[in-house]
């Protein structure tokens, strides 16, 4: 069974004046993003997945798959929706479209316990068992997932790794980790390249899924390389400049809120 490896970088979603998801220019973006790339991963939390119709989230996981594809590397589909229910759809049409794996985040939009959240990806994976499967606890989700949780999720047979939750305090994680360690077929999935320091190469990331790839992949790329090489000087030396251009793109100082429009209007130009 795959797992996550190296660079996965995605696009935001670019839209037509009519409103229309603009393909041509999703394809473009995306081909910017392959080379040095391990995979592609979207429409995730940064493309606005949640917006899109089904349709449109459809017509994007076509375009990832063909592009990672034709760049030799895997087409990881970003999904997931308010129940168990109306997220199958999704996921089989990931599988059918050839998708080589999908990221899955928590139900979002409800309150649920942590047996709930844990049986969401129990009863997912079962119902999917060849299907390689990284999970996203995204505090975005309005839920928080204990490292209890978490430990036992990653212990689910074809659950392949977590996308870091950057909102996890240091404490969690620092359990979280403590608790997964010696798991053989899990692998923590850095979700921002600022993550990469001296203090994380026991933690040993081999794959990430940075938005700031989109961007500027050639820095991104570089500060990877020197991260596993542990140069800390040259990741030092790229992550200040990574940070300097993420200052300028998250206009509202927010990584969430109104930061879009920095994001799209960088895209546009």
């Amino acid at each position: 069974m795959i797992m996550p490896e190296g660079l996965n970088p995605g696009s935001y979603t670019p839209f037509t004046p009519d409103n229309r998801l603009d393909q041509k220019a999703l394809e473009r973006e995306l081909q910017l993003v392959t080379r040095g790339a391990g995979g592609l991963h979207g429409p995730a939390g940064h493309s606005e997945f949640a917006s899109l119709t089904f349709d449109e989230w459809k017509g994007w996981t076509d375009v990832l798959i063909d592009v990672a594809h034709r760049a030799g590397i895997k087409a990881w589909s970003f999904l997931g929706t308010e129940s168990y229910e109306k997220t199958l759809p999704y996921i089989d049409y990931a599988v059918k479209a050839g998708a080589d794996g999908i990221w899955l985040i928590a139900p979002y939009f409800n309150l649920y316990s942590q047996e709930a959240g844990y049986n969401y990806y129990r009863d997912i994976a079962a119902a999917y068992p060849d299907l390689p499967i990284v999970f996203y606890p995204s505090h975005q989700t309005g839920n928080h997932f204990t490292p209890q949780t978490i430990a036992r999720i990653s212990e689910l047979p074809n659950i392949v790794g977590m996308k870091l939750n950057g909102d996890a305090s240091y404490d969690e994680f620092s359990k979280t980790i403590l608790l997964t360690k010696d798991n053989p077929k899990f692998r923590w999935v850095a979700g921002g390249l600022n993550v990469l320091y001296p203090l994380t190469k026991g933690i040993g990331f081999k794959a990430s899924c940075s938005p700031m790839s989109n961007f500027a992949h050639e820095d991104s790329l570089a500060m990877w390389e020197a991260y596993k090489s542990q140069d800390w000087p040259e990741v030092e030396k790229r992550q200040k400049k990574i940070a300097r251009i993420a200052a300028v793109l998250n206009v509202t100082g927010d990584r969430h809120v109104g930061g879009r429009a920095g994001h799209k209007a960088a895209l546009g130009l």
